[in-house]
């Protein structure tokens, strides 16, 4: 078979805490078959139809845009679907007149569905889901992904599960959402994120909630080295919820997410390190790892770095420098942080005095439902924070 790759243009606005959705390589396709007679005949390509098909498809990949679009169009006239959805992908990328002509290339790929060609299902669901040279019409893009999802394909199932799930631009079916998703996460083209989603789908309460299927994906997911989902049954293990209490399969999981740089596992694997939990104590090890997590952006992080820094728990100490990465915390909303900078202003360590700005932002902390005594010196408080700080 001959492939010529090109991406598609459009792809879904994607769901919250999933990963991107479904987009794919729009390919130039060769067919293979034969029937006596001319280039298209029964549903086939003779001998003579496969050499032109051959020709097109070199022709495109030696850059010979033109030629191959004319070869392909002598095949599409006759009714090869494949060769229709060629086109339609070409129109769609504007090869032929320099510009996409979204219509022509809507026209092209109708005509590929008509002669059976799935591949096109996807790409028409796209346009009409976006509104791409059509009127935005979202229950239309997902008939044609229902449509083709129901020939096999996971990329179709999982986009328009993934409307179906959220309701946007029409009513949501979570039923036939979870359907859709569990097609898309299974088989040797699964996909991760569908995986991942319908775990979350089962943890949901509701009638559709079944937490042994939700471990069940979680545990596909992870096998497929989704890093959300091996920090998630991380956290089951280590807490014995759902799941029978594993530290060492806690641990495993943990450090395979922190190997793919997911801030919360680097968080959660530190804390770990630093108090000896299941692994050997290694405090230099967890401050390099709230580090990391920390430049990640996490605020969980940038507090328990705070931390090991004013008391110089596997580095030096630094109280003025402690006490800047809880200001960082607190001007972002983060409780702890605030809490940890109230305490910091209250007394005077590594910061000016500042009582009355330490109120302000005891009482934020408490409004957020974490109880703040700023009244207590932070070092004291630090003696009594093992295993807090876990996302």
């Amino acid at each position: 078979m001959n492939t010529i790759s090109r991406r598609y243009a459009g792809a879904l606005t994607c769901l919250v805490l999933l990963c991107g959705c479904a987009t794919r390589e729009a390919a130039i396709v060769g067919a293979s078959g034969a029937a006596p007679g001319s280039l298209y005949a029964n549903g086939k390509l003779t001998a003579m139809g496969e050499a032109r098909l051959a020709h097109a498809a070199k022709a495109y990949s030696e850059g010979n845009e033109a030629q191959a679009y004319a070869e392909f169009l002598v095949l599409a006239e006759q009714g090869h679907g494949e060769s229709q959805y060629n086109l339609g992908v070409m129109d769609g990328d504007g090869v032929a007149d320099g510009a996409p002509d979204i219509p022509k290339a809507i026209a092209w790929l109708q005509k590929a569905e008509g002669a059976g060609y799935p591949g096109a299902l996807f790409q028409l669901g796209v346009y009409h889901y976006k509104g791409v040279g059509v009127a935005r019409d979202v229950p239309k893009g997902v008939a044609y992904w229902r449509k083709c999802a129901a020939q096999g394909d996971n990329d179709c199932a999982f986009n328009a599960a993934a409307v179906l799930a959220t309701g946007k631009g029409m009513p949501a079916d979570r039923a036939s959402a979870m359907t859709l998703f569990a097609q898309a996460g299974r088989g040797p083209e699964a996909k991760v994120a569908a995986q991942s989603e319908l775990a979350r789908m089962y943890m949901a309460d509701g009638k559709h909630s079944d937490h042994v299927k939700a471990i069940e994906w979680f545990e596909a997911a992870a096998a497929n080295n989704h890093a959300q989902s091996q920090h998630q049954l991380a956290r089951f293990y280590i807490e014995g919820v759902l799941v029978k209490a594993d530290q060492g399969r806690a641990l495993s999981m943990y450090q395979r997410a922190a190997a793919q740089g997911y801030a919360p596992s680097l968080n959660n694997l530190a804390i770990l390190y630093r108090y000896g939990d299941g692994v050997t104590k290694d405090q230099a090890r967890a401050v390099k790892m709230f580090r990391q997590a920390h430049e990640a952006g996490m605020l969980e992080a940038t507090v328990n770095l705070g931390d090991v820094t004013f008391m110089g728990w596997g580095t030096r100490a630094d109280k003025a420098a402690a006490v800047r990465l809880y200001q960082i915390a607190a001007d972002t909303g983060h409780p702890a942080g605030r809490c940890r900078y109230a305490q910091a202003l209250r007394h005077g360590d590594g910061v000016t005095r500042n009582v009355a700005l330490a109120k302000r932002l005891q009482e934020a902390a408490g409004n957020a439902g974490y109880p703040c005594h700023s009244d207590e010196p932070l070092g004291k408080s630090l003696f009594n924070t093992h295993g807090k700080g876990r996302s």
